[in-house]
């Protein structure tokens, strides 16, 4: 059983799953909802030609829990207004095989797994505000801010992955995957929350879709 007949050249497919950031990017963020869309146009009957957009938006950094110590009076301070997030946009092109011959059965449906690899544009934007300026001396002010901080930048990045598929008729399959990605950006230091640089950024996604063929 297969998700792509031959007269099938085709697919669009949706996904929804979870963005898990990893090496680094995970002292600051925990895993959030990813949601994507894929073209894909079959060059043969083992590759399809992937074209993705995927969004997902890490929010509630450990900045916003997380106190600095204060070298004046040797006490840890909450900035109480502090914030922090990150969105991606990114636009990936990928290369999927599909490994035929190690397809095998679950619950009465045929699983045909696949890897992937491809690279891309990983867009994102982290903001930082509501912090403390830590650097202030004699006495302290809580109401006196740093400057709110935006990193944005569009990063070359690659990805490999994972997955499989099942078909529930000619026209429509549902599909799986854990993916891999790599992002040639950065989030900055806060040394004084005991948060470093980060680089460079990598999270992985896992994603359940329906696949359309036609």
């Amino acid at each position: 059983m297969v998700a792509q007949p031959d007269n099938n050249t085709q697919s669009i497919s949706f996904y929804t799953g979870a963005g898990i950031p990893i090496l680094g990017l995970n002292d600051w963020y925990g895993l959030t909802p990813v949601l994507g869309i894929q073209y894909a146009y079959k060059s043969d009957d083992k590759t399809d030609l992937v074209y993705e957009f995927h969004y997902q938006k890490f929010n509630h950094g450990s900045i916003e829990n997380r106190k600095f110590l204060w070298v004046v009076d040797y006490n840890y301070y909450l900035s109480k207004d502090a914030s922090a997030q990150m969105v991606w946009n990114d636009f990936i092109f990928k290369i999927r095989k599909y490994v035929k011959e190690k397809s095998f059965t679950f619950s009465g449906k045929t699983i045909i797994p696949s890897f992937s690899y491809g690279f891309g544009f990983y867009n994102y934007a982290h903001k930082v505000k509501g912090l403390i300026y830590p650097g202030q001396y004699i006495e302290l002010d809580e109401t006196f801010l740093m400057e709110p901080v935006i990193d944005r930048r569009v990063a070359w990045g690659g990805n490999l992955g994972v997955g499989g598929f099942t078909s529930f008729n000619e026209s429509m399959d549902i599909r799986f995957g854990l993916n891999y990605h790599a992002a040639i950006g950065y989030v900055r230091a806060f040394e004084d929350w005991g948060l470093y640089e980060v680089v460079p950024l990598q999270f992985l996604t896992f994603e359940l879709g329906i696949v359309y063929n036609y």
